[in-house]
């Protein structure tokens, strides 16, 4: 998926989940006639109390609307344009495909640096992120079908660009780093006994970017530069939920837990050259795309026109 829609998806999640918001209001409020103990009710139809005076849910609504409203409205109308454009024009996203990018999305937000200055990134709704990987992968679809890419071209970016196709195993992992030996025992002796792992990263380990998330290192790979090379030794030894024995660090001494793997994967040219046809086609375009443009065909009117 190109760099620009898969930022661009990201900024979808956030502004679809403050337009739920909007749109949970009425549902919350409808709820709280039936639920005699809901929140709601309790509040006297109001969304917040403060001292004497109280927040009714139309001035919560209104100013989530004033402050978001257009924006939210925007994405709704995006999705509607382009969900009805891939219909009239017979553009489809396979399962295969679907998963693919899921995967190949997955991998870039969930390994590497990225995992590990921002671990809970690929913590998101599986259905979501599902649904706006596919509204992606249409909208490139629409706005790249009639740019024409020769077949020597694809073959020569995959060919320089494997590596983007060759996927590594990857391993959701946590560490305690302390600095001795001796330590590191300790540490061990305590998890034996049945001590919390995160609970004890965040009391003993000295690493100052895992230690305060309980040790937590999100999704590595082989190739991630501050994860110690000793680790994946061990870690291919383990079973999920297992720690290793105490490694030789260049701080100290580390132990870290298997949360969870998922094996390697090789893309080959075939599977991967629709993908790679879109991301040429969006790279020779001389103008950032926008989704608006797509409006004309369908004769689009709104609220904020």
């Amino acid at each position: 998926m190109n760099r620009k829609i898969l930022i661009g998806v990201i900024v979808l999640l956030l502004i679809t989940n403050i337009g739920s918001i909007i749109l949970f209001t009425k549902a919350s409020s409808d709820a709280s006639g039936e639920q005699g103990g809901n929140l709601l009710m309790d509040l006297s139809g109001s969304v917040a109390q403060v001292g004497n005076e109280s927040i009714s849910e139309n001035e919560w609504g209104e100013l989530l609307k004033k402050r978001y409203g257009k924006d939210v409205l925007k994405q709704m109308i995006d999705k509607k344009v382009v969900e009805q454009l891939a219909n009239k024009h017979d553009i489809t996203v396979s399962d295969e495909e679907l998963t693919r990018e899921i995967e190949l999305y997955q991998r870039m937000v969930g390994a590497g640096a990225d995992a590990h200055e921002h671990p809970d990134i690929q913590v998101m709704d599986g259905k979501q992120l599902k649904e706006e990987i596919e509204h992606a992968i249409l909208l490139e679809e629409l706005i790249t079908k009639d740019v024409v890419i020769n077949e020597d071209e694809l073959r020569k970016y995959y060919k320089e660009n494997q590596h983007l196709y060759d996927l590594k195993p990857l391993y959701q992992i946590s560490q305690i780093i302390v600095k001795t030996e001796e330590e590191a025992n300790r540490v061990l002796e305590e998890l034996e006994n049945g001590s919390s792992f995160s609970t004890l990263a965040r009391e003993r380990s000295i690493d100052e970017f895992s230690g305060p998330s309980g040790g937590a290192m999100g999704w590595v790979d082989t190739s991630s530069n501050y994860v110690e090379p000793a680790y994946f030794d061990a870690i291919t030894e383990l079973e999920k939920g297992e720690w290793s024995s105490p490694i030789q660090t260049e701080d100290g001494y580390g132990i870290v837990l298997l949360h969870d793997m998922k094996p390697g994967n090789k893309y080959e040219f075939d599977e991967v050259k629709s993908q790679i046809k879109r991301q040429l086609a969006i790279h020779q375009m001389d103008t950032t795309f926008n989704p608006e443009q797509l409006w004309k065909e369908l004769d689009v009117k709104w609220e904020y026109e």
